[in-house]
């Protein structure tokens, strides 16, 4: 039984053809995954069926119905999204964030005790293990998420669209969300479920849909396709080199932390080296103290014990500014929050670090900027309307190119990539990776944090794995992965 149908969805902006003549179909009980690279029309087609954009043209129906949605609000009941930025309320309880927008009253008061009592019944219907007592802040990202899809359910919608729901989740708690979407799946709901890992796309879903410059290329069944044949549909070209790896001879050492301890334990005898021209990877479940301590040097946090090293001179810093000033560099993990100013354009962001190099007698060179912005944003292949487009409104994929292209002509010696590739398509991967390719050859040394285990295995020289704020254990290549994920479980050393 078909819920969902799209019929020629054709979305257009300035300039810009978003979605043009999109068509599929959903069905009851079905996962259907939706794959292309960023900029290639998923997050449109999700904002026109969720409300938020209507089409140019086209229509789209449910149960047999069209639908004109006015608003989100409108939508919510029907075709309920699990975003990819959680859509929380920090210091609300799990259970008011279940019935924000559908709060019991009366004579003016609210039924606390009973909406409680009603949304714990509701969790446990569905066997979710989260504490609906506990303000949203105090969660970790798995209960963040797992209250995020219970939200969506509670208004019992008839189409539920995961948008890159594994992002910021642990290993176990991947098992657990896929349990969750195949119990969804049971039970009769129909699901569209995006990620750029292709390999949970093809393990979850039944039927894949291919977009690929707006349009799409083609519908298959899941298990007559391999991630090769759906990357080939994606980008119209062989990936033969998913992993762009180069030989770069290895220099002298170019960072070093040595018995590094913080108060509390937040960190003990912390020791690693990166080397010029070296990739370092940095393995670990969420919470394993990867991005902590990377965060921590960055950012000048004191260490009570132990010694740095940067260049071969002693390293201490205060703050992030006198860590740039001194040769690093961060791509941090959360790009919409600290990877970019979602207040300013795209060419804006690209120079922001070297505003000193582009300025004379306080004026600034805005042809010489220009040059340089649009360099970097050819570079990347940031798809954008242009320079002056607000970084705000490009796909996440593309924020994440920008974050990291801003540090472009800066003279670090150490680039700290934290989950460069997190919500990036294949393309955009394999720029990131020829990216670090690039410094290491010029240099750099390279600190790579990163949640894909595979691609750690293919770029990192070393890789250093973290497990309770500690370094449990290091590995060069020929790496075992199954040894290297029993170190990161815990259930060795």
């Amino acid at each position: 039984m078909t819920v969902l149908e799209t019929r020629n969805l054709t979305k257009e902006f300035p300039g810009v053809r978003a979605l043009s003549d999109f068509s599929f179909t959903l069905e009851k009980g079905e996962i259907h995954g939706l794959v292309g690279e960023n900029g290639a029309g998923k997050s449109t087609l999700v904002k026109i069926l969720a409300g938020v954009h209507t089409p140019s043209s086209g229509s789209f129906l449910l149960n047999g119905r069209e639908m004109h949605f006015r608003s989100p609000r409108d939508a919510a009941d029907r075709i309920g999204v699990v975003h990819q930025e959680r859509e929380l309320v920090p210091h609300f309880s799990g259970w008011e964030n279940l019935f924000l927008g559908l709060e019991f009253s009366s004579a003016g008061f609210l039924l606390k005790r009973k909406m409680r009592e009603d949304a714990l019944r509701f969790a446990e219907k569905y066997g979710m293990d989260v504490d609906l007592d506990a303000p949203a802040s105090e969660m970790g990202s798995g209960r963040q998420e797992m209250l995020s899809i219970l939200k969506v359910l509670f208004r019992n919608p008839e189409v539920v669209i995961f948008d890159e729901p594994t992002a910021p989740l642990s290993v176990k708690e991947c098992e657990s969300l896929f349990a969750l979407v195949r119990d969804l799946k049971a039970r009769g709901l129909a699901i569209l479920y995006i990620s750029h890992h292709l390999s949970e796309v093809l393990d979850l879903a039944d039927r894949v849909t291919v977009l690929r410059n707006g349009k799409k290329v083609d519908t298959l069944d899941a298990s007559s396709v391999d991630e090769q044949g759906l990357i080939r549909l994606m980008i119209d070209r062989d990936l033969a080199g998913q992993y762009p790896k180069r030989p770069v001879a290895l220099g002298e050492e170019v960072f070093a932390m040595e018995g590094c301890s913080s108060a509390a334990g937040r960190f003990k005898d912390v020791s690693f080296s990166v080397r010029r021209g070296e990739i370092v990877g940095f393995a670990g479940l969420v919470g394993s103290g990867r991005t902590e301590l990377a965060r921590a040097v960055f950012c000048g946090l004191p260490f009570e014990e132990g010694t740095m090293r940067l260049a071969g001179k002693p390293f201490t810093s205060g703050s992030p500014g006198e860590s740039i000033a001194k040769g690093m560099a961060m791509i941090p993990e959360n790009r919409r929050e600290e990877g970019v100013v979602s207040d300013l354009s795209v060419g804006e962001n690209l120079v922001l670090p070297l505003l000193g190099n582009f300025t004379s007698l306080g004026f600034l060179r805005k042809k010489d900027a220009a040059r340089h912005a649009v360099s970097v944003s050819e570079r990347l292949s940031i798809k954008s309307a242009g320079l002056s487009q607000d970084v705000r409104t490009l796909s996440g994929g593309n924020q994440q190119k920008v974050s990291v292209g801003k540090w472009f002509g800066t003279p670090s010696l150490l680039w700290i990539f934290d989950e460069p590739t997190q919500g990036i398509d294949v393309d955009a991967k394999r720029e990131v990776y020829s990216i670090m390719e690039d410094l290491a050859e010029g240099g750099a040394g390279v600190w790579f944090i990163s949640s894909d285990l595979r691609e750690l295995l293919a770029m990192a020289d070393r890789i250093i794995v973290m497990k309770n704020n500690r370094i449990a254990g290091e590995f060069r290549p020929p790496c075992d992965s199954e040894e290297i994920l029993a170190t990161m479980m815990g259930e060795e050393g």
